[in-house]
């Protein structure tokens, strides 16, 4: 048996009992290690001259056991003694001051016991059971218990013995519970059901407080019961199990800061509870409460819930003893909550980090995937781009060797002039093939890295696509396709705003795919037609059509739905993605229904408003207002290729130019001049462009000339600098004539 199940016990005995106690001490002491600690009242300074006879003193410390028996004489019964007995280190320990006090300052006692650790001390001391039981037969011929509280209870000691053991049981079969890492609910329900027993108790509940639902406000509740199981005889008592106090306990904060404070409740007869609120008398009596006592369970430091204690059938006198057990019940309790939530609280962050990993994982195989997929990707493209190049750059380089040969051979034959033309004309279509294919590469750079800006104008919807349709014409009766245009506006509304390059470039790549798809005797349908927001261009063929698993694949860059050996059909894979970058730029979207054989229909919506994300912002005011200028205007720039050409468009166009090469005394030429517009190359000034532009308009005679700036590259960070620094226009080399006259045109006019 383990003595701390003894616990800590304050007696009152008869003297004779005295020296039988003491004798089963000093056995124990025999029984000790070598180095255990042994202490007699021999050993203390008596208190008084006749202290010898009237006081006992057995302290035992060993790494086995730990004991102490300390009895002094009444003063008034100098029969009787009062007598400490407990088995407990931690009791132990809260009398050694004052043995302490009573111990020579040389003694080498002192020195030992000053020098003990008694966190080393086994807090489960061990002894024979002989002894044990030699203890107990001794402790059971007395019949006055004395408890800390100095309540006297009418009971034999071994009853007192045997209920303290029991209680003890409870509580270690609790620990070892929460240290096997048990269900928490398994726990609480076997505990309440033996402390129910023990203790005899009609009822026995947890209350929690704030338990979530969900979906709905925390609710104050039973959460778990046990009941006395009462004859046919007796009353029934009823299960409260789920009850929920609203209006009593809920509200009253007073009330549960003082049970947070360590507060219990015992009531022995509520019918006598004077001081019990009107709304919980009303309860109690719901309830069938005779009597109770509320032990609060505290968690971190807050009120978790409640331990109650109800006498259903009759009132009962609570003992100190019972207190104190539901007291250590609920601090157990609170403990394997505790321990309960840490772990729910550590699965879920394992839970957590378990599906962190998996994404991760996830993620990781996704990149490992996406760069297998980039790799051949690419050498697919490389594949493709190596036939698209060599193809035509074959016909240029042979076709021109040809030519140098038969034009340098003397005396021989030379080729005929139909025959020349003939090869000129394949060079210089294998040279616009590649320049094709070179400038959409280079336009979907630009466009998905955002350096793309739209030269937003008003034009003709009729006049672009029926421009657009005789250019293909030619090439869809080659391949024995029907063209049309089904062009479904007013004439009213035919006006729309858009960058026309660009819109012209979205619908020449989609009439071209359905051209090259469609076989012949077949049919590729140009539709347009206007709703509120937006107008809708739909192009419609009957070629070969599109798998379904393969539309998904359309948009992107480089892709062909062809293997580069197998290929039937020509390109670089650009066309279809270039086109919805173009689209989504205007603020736009595209779709695809197509069914295999039967053929398929692209169809985009763009804005009837324009997008004012990459706009130039001084096209759009060019169309609200107008005025008459001048035609004189004024180049600045280096480049001798690119001014030869400049001055030629505009000479022709009827245009006074001036071409001016140094930047830095230019400035006074212009004030002399007054040109209308002044072109700036951008990439050989030597004077920064937004200083030029700033002196010019902070003079009255020059504010008014407009500025148009040529570059080979710009960004739309660099467009909007140079906008709010006074540009008022610009133009992306290699320079597009009809393009830079239109824009010129614009300015000249005044309409900005």
């Amino acid at each position: 048996m383990s003595v701390s199940q003894l616990a800590s016990l304050n007696l009152t005995v008869s003297e004779e009992s005295l020296p039988k106690l003491v004798a089963v001490y000093q056995k124990l002491a025999r029984l000790a290690d070598a180095g255990a600690f042994w202490l007699t009242e021999t050993d203390l300074q008596p208190l008084t001259a006749d202290n010898v006879k009237r006081e006992w003193l057995c302290l035992l410390l060993s790494e086995d056991c730990c004991g102490l028996l300390w009895g002094k004489c009444q003063e008034e019964y100098p029969n009787l003694v009062d007598i400490i007995i407990t088995f407990e280190p931690k009791s132990i320990e809260y009398y050694l001051p004052s043995l302490k006090t009573r111990l020579n300052r040389r003694s080498k006692l002192l020195q030992q016991l000053q020098e003990i650790n008694f966190k080393q001390l086994p807090k489960d001391s061990q002894i024979p059971s002989k002894l044990t039981l030699e203890l107990l037969n001794i402790l059971s011929g007395t019949t006055a218990i004395v408890t800390p509280k100095q309540e006297t209870e009418d009971r034999p000691v071994q009853e007192v013995l045997q209920e303290r053991i029991e209680q003890e049981k409870i509580l270690d079969r609790i620990e070892v519970q929460i240290d096997q890492n048990s269900d928490l609910k398994e726990i609480i329900s076997v505990t309440i059901e033996q402390v129910l027993k023990l203790i005899q108790l009609d009822r026995l509940v947890i209350y929690q407080l704030n338990v979530a639902k969900e979906g709905k406000r925390p609710i104050d509740t039973v959460t778990y019961e046990a009941l006395f199981e009462t004859s046919e005889l007796e009353e029934k008592i009823e299960s409260i199990l789920y009850f929920r106090d609203e209006a009593c306990f809920s509200q009253s904060q007073q009330c549960r800061d003082k049970y947070q404070q360590g507060f219990s409740l015992a009531i022995d007869d509520v019918r006598q509870g004077s001081n019990l609120a009107p709304c919980l008398q009303e309860i109690l009596q719901k309830l069938q409460v005779k009597a109770k006592i509320v032990t609060p369970i505290i968690l971190r430091g807050k009120l978790w819930g409640f331990l109650i204690a109800h006498q259903c059938l009759a009132p009962r006198k609570w003992k100190s003893s019972e207190i104190d057990f539901l007291r250590q019940i609920a601090e157990y309790l609170a403990i394997a909550i505790y321990q309960a939530e840490s772990y729910q609280q550590l699965q879920a962050q394992k839970k957590l980090l378990e599906q962190q990993v998996k994404q991760r994982a996830r993620e990781l195989r996704d990149a490992l995937l996406a760069a297998q997929s980039a790799t051949q990707l690419k050498n697919e493209f490389l594949g493709n781009m190596s036939h698209e190049l060599r193809t035509p750059l074959t016909c240029v380089i042979g076709l021109s060797g040809t030519l140098l040969h038969w034009s340098l051979v003397q005396g021989g034959r030379v080729l005929s002039l139909e025959k020349q033309r003939q090869y000129l004309k394949t060079i210089q279509e294998s040279g616009r093939h590649l320049l094709d294919l070179i400038n959409d590469i280079l336009t979907f750079s630009e466009a998905e890295a955002g350096k793309t800006l739209l030269n937003i104008c008003e034009l003709s919807l009729r006049n672009l696509t029926r421009t657009i349709i005789q250019d293909l014409q030619a090439e869809a009766e080659l391949k024995q396709v029907s063209l049309e245009l089904d062009f479904r506006l007013d004439s009213k509304v035919d006006r729309f705003f858009a960058d026309a390059d660009r819109l012209e470039q979205i619908l020449y790549n989609l009439l071209c795919n359905g051209i090259k798809f469609t076989p012949a005797g077949g049919k590729v349908i140009l539709r347009i037609w206007r709703d509120r927001q937006q107008t809708v261009f739909e192009v419609e063929d009957t070629g070969i059509g599109i798998a379904p698993q393969n539309i998904s694949l359309l948009f992107e860059k480089f892709q062909q739905l062809e293997k580069s050996r197998e290929r039937t059909y020509g390109g670089a894979g650009l066309g279809l993605a270039l086109t919805k970058q173009l689209i989504e730029l205007h603020g736009g979207t595209i779709e695809v229904e197509s069914k295999v054989g039967q053929g398929s229909v692209f169809t985009f919506y763009l804005p009837n408003e324009p997008n004012w994300k990459h706009k130039n912002p001084k096209n759009i005011q060019a169309l609200e207002s107008s005025s008459s200028k001048g035609k004189t205007v004024i180049l600045i720039a280096k480049d001798e290729e690119i001014s030869t050409l400049i001055c030629e468009l505009l000479t022709a166009a009827n245009y006074q130019i001036v071409w001016l090469i140094d930047a830095n005394v230019s400035i006074e030429q212009i004030e002399l001049l007054e040109p209308s517009v002044l072109i700036l190359d951008r990439d050989y000034t030597d004077i920064p462009i937004e200083v030029i532009s700033n002196t010019l308009k902070k003079t009255n005679a020059t504010k008014q000339i407009k500025i148009i700036v040529l570059s080979s590259q710009l960004t739309a960070q660099n467009w909007q600098y140079l906008y709010d620094n006074g540009v008022d226009d610009y133009s992306i080399k290699p320079i597009q004539p009809t393009h830079l006259l239109n824009k010129i045109d614009v300015l000249a006019q005044g309409i900005i």
